[in-house]
């Protein structure tokens, strides 16, 4: 029988089997929170993890962001980079490691669910940017954990993420139908409450909460909107494993709010291929590459 939606998140707001980020990204969090900080205390803060910082900066030297002269420093790379885009890189490269061990051997394929996350989060990025929205680097890691739900299922609520799997399976419906049905809540609330439980901030927590029903986002809602689509458009050009091998409609509240096209959608598709071509050092930590 599968637990009930309460135990679920008691579970995962208080369990101590669930991954921490590092102390050192927590530490650069709060002090990014200060207008006044500069680089050199962002940069000192994470020499304090020589791994952390090697990850980071093999991601900000990769053809990703194209930059033409290699970074050879943190603080170096966020004079040329900016915080937001080296704290993306931070909260992407602190996810791929707190999660990097597979979910239970056979059903959950851990690399087709990063492929996906890194494809949403390529293709949540181009509709920023095509819509122009100041958040283009939040609708990357947005986009990056929209799923993160799927994976604490998958690797510390392992009876109920099988109970989903045959479910979506059997009866080819979206895995997020399938969790409803099995435990009362899906993935979106139970990322909602781990991404909650690392204090993130609501610009995040709302992607992830709300990708699949966009149209009830209060706040944040271009964050929600360009992580709906770009969730969609790596499942139509089929990057990853989403879980389910189908393809969600587009709210219309979307569409209408943001004036779509399909030729939009066209050049949208194209810009996150481009973009997904060129993510090779973020497919080596996912596959578990040294950095």
């Amino acid at each position: 029988m599968a637990r009930d939606p309460a135990f679920l998140q008691k579970l995962v707001e208080r369990s101590p089997d669930l991954p921490t980020l590092p102390v050192v990204l927590v530490r650069v969090q709060q002090a990014l929170a200060d207008p006044r900080v500069s680089a050199a205390r962002i940069g000192d803060i994470l020499h304090e993890d020589q791994a952390l910082t090697a990850k980071t900066l093999k991601l900000v030297n990769s053809a990703y962001y194209g930059f033409p002269q290699k970074i050879n420093s943190v603080t170096r790379a966020i004079v040329i980079l900016g915080f937001s885009k080296v704290r993306e890189v931070l909260l992407t490269a602190s996810v791929f490691e707190a999660f990097r061990k597979d979910g239970d051997g056979s059903a959950f394929d851990a690399t087709g669910f990063w492929m996906h996350s890194l494809g949403t989060a390529v293709a949540s990025q181009a509709v920023a940017r095509h819509l122009r929205m100041p958040s283009a680097d939040e609708a990357f890691v947005a986009g990056l954990l929209h799923d993160l739900g799927k994976v604490v299922l998958a690797q510390h609520l392992k009876p109920e993420f099988q109970q989903v799997a045959a479910l979506t399976s059997q009866e080819g419906i979206l895995m997020v139908r399938a969790e409803e049905r099995v435990m009362g809540v899906n993935h979106t609330a139970i990322g909602r409450w781990l991404v909650e439980r690392w204090n993130f901030p609501p610009g995040l927590v709302a992607p992830i909460r709300f990708h699949h029903q966009p149209a009830l986002a209060r706040e944040h809602r271009e964050l929600v909107h360009a992580v709906h689509l770009g969730d969609i458009l790596a499942r139509a050009l089929e990057l990853g494993n989403g879980g389910d091998g189908r393809i969600p409609e587009i709210d219309p509240t979307v569409w209408h709010q943001n004036n779509l096209s399909l030729a939009a959608l066209d050049r949208c598709m194209g810009e996150t291929l481009e973009g997904f071509r060129k993510s090779g050092a973020f497919v080596d930590l996912i596959q578990g590459k040294a950095a």
